[in-house]
């Protein structure tokens, strides 16, 4: 049997006047009595309970009952203390499974909301296991979304970056927030060490969701557009289609916008992130959180793991081997490059060679060739040739990435 607690503590509303009755003592001392008690509301709401134990412990009251709720019977007892003016209420209930408890204490908590005791009584919720049950459940689920959030967040940045990934993407008041948070010590090399390994963990949701979905310009877009207006002073002589397309380029976006758009085309995306954050800081600091809250929360915490999941694997299948492929057209160009000026300077020596002597022509072309060795290397330095995907690996990855997918869904839950 699973038992669990609801507690509530209930103090008086003074201001209200008729709902006392007053005696006076011997000596003038005046008692307040609430007309209607804790007691009477519980009997009222739920009947004459099967036992009354009072545990000859004047102030402590035990009532038992057998309830039957939805079709399914419980054990509940309801422990009232009555210290001075105030009711400490303790509800257990005992039941087969913790899902069937809650539904039972949800009951019990609506018909006692439900009834007129608030008239009389502030009604403060001391434990809450109903809140603790929907926690539990969705704390792993926002785990696992922030967790695969963050590697989001990083691999895209970086790989579109590189190591001034937030200088670059950033506005200065945002980072100043995020470095004063990380608080790294030591010189500026190991400070930016810490700024780089941490920035996106010591990022607040709601300063995520302002990064990703705030329209701006970036560095290079406002360089641009700046360009464009010193070029074009006069708009008015430009063409209807040649400044709709000037719009639509210069328009300023959202970082999900420019980086996230192709990989996830979903137009709720920003609405689910809104849903989550706004239950987020109840669900990792204990307060309430109801099942109507908790049902919300689980359709978009469901739905949205599933898309950054795909994102990720986006990025990895398609970012990834667009900017190696990249990184490798711009190695081979530059020893391209480097090829054709050792030839032209090849020529250029061997041209001055007939006018110098064999021992200096000699001492040229060696040093030619420590240049162009030089150079040669420093390029290939640049290749990561075990990242390059072969077309075996690109056919195995197509083969399997719809079992991969089923499996991270399945794993979300």
């Amino acid at each position: 049997m699973i038992a669990l607690h609801n507690n509530y503590i209930f103090l008086p509303k003074a201001n209200k006047k008729e709902s006392f009755t007053s005696s006076k003592d011997t000596d003038g001392t005046i008692h307040l009595k609430m007309e209607k008690n804790v007691l009477s509301y519980i009997r009222s709401i739920f009947g004459e309970p099967i036992n009354k134990d009072t545990e000859n412990i004047v102030f402590k009251i035990i009532y038992t009952y057998e309830m039957e709720i939805e079709n399914i019977k419980y054990d509940v007892i309801f422990t009232i203390h009555n210290i001075t003016h105030y009711s400490y209420l303790d509800i257990c209930v005992s039941g087969k499974t913790s899902n069937q408890v809650i539904n039972a204490l949800e009951c019990i908590q609506d018909k006692i909301v439900g009834s007129d005791i608030e008239k009389l009584y502030i009604m403060i919720v001391s434990y809450d296991s109903i809140s603790e049950y929907y926690c539990n459940k969705a704390y792993p689920k926002l785990n696992k979304l922030e967790r695969n959030l963050r590697k989001l967040l990083f691999n895209t940045y970086t790989v579109n970056f590189g190591v001034d990934y937030y200088q670059k993407t950033i506005s200065p008041d945002l980072q100043n927030k995020i470095k004063g948070v990380i608080q790294a010590k030591g010189n500026e090399e190991k400070k930016q060490i810490e700024r780089l390994k941490n920035f996106f963990y010591s990022m607040e949701f709601s300063d995520i969701q302002a990064l990703l979905f705030t329209k701006k310009w970036t560095k290079v877009e406002e360089e641009n557009k700046a360009n464009f207006l010193s070029k074009h002073e006069k708009l008015t002589e430009l063409s209807e289609e040649d400044l709709r397309t000037a719009f639509e380029k210069f328009s300023p976006q959202s970082d999900w916008e420019r980086l996230f758009a192709d990989k996830i085309n979903n137009c709720e995306i920003e609405k689910m992130i809104e849903i989550v954050r706004s239950t987020r800081n109840d669900i990792a600091h204990c307060k309430f959180f109801y099942k109507e809250q908790y049902t919300s929360f689980n359709e978009s915490v469901i739905a949205l793991n599933h898309l950054i999941i795909k994102a990720i694997r986006l990025t990895e299948e398609k970012d990834f081997v667009q900017k190696q492929a990249e990184s490798f057209r711009i190695a081979l160009a530059s020893i391209a490059d480097t090829l054709a000026q050792f030839q032209k300077r090849m020529k250029e020596t061997i041209y001055d060679s007939i006018t110098i002597p064999l021992q200096t022509f000699s001492l040229a072309m060696n040093e030619w060739k420590k240049t162009f060795n030089t150079s040669f290397n420093k390029m290939l330095s640049n290749v990561d040739f075990n990242r390059l995907e072969t077309s075996a690996d690109n056919e195995l990855i197509d083969k399997n990435s719809e079992a991969e997918e089923d499996n991270e869904e399945s794993s979300i839950e």
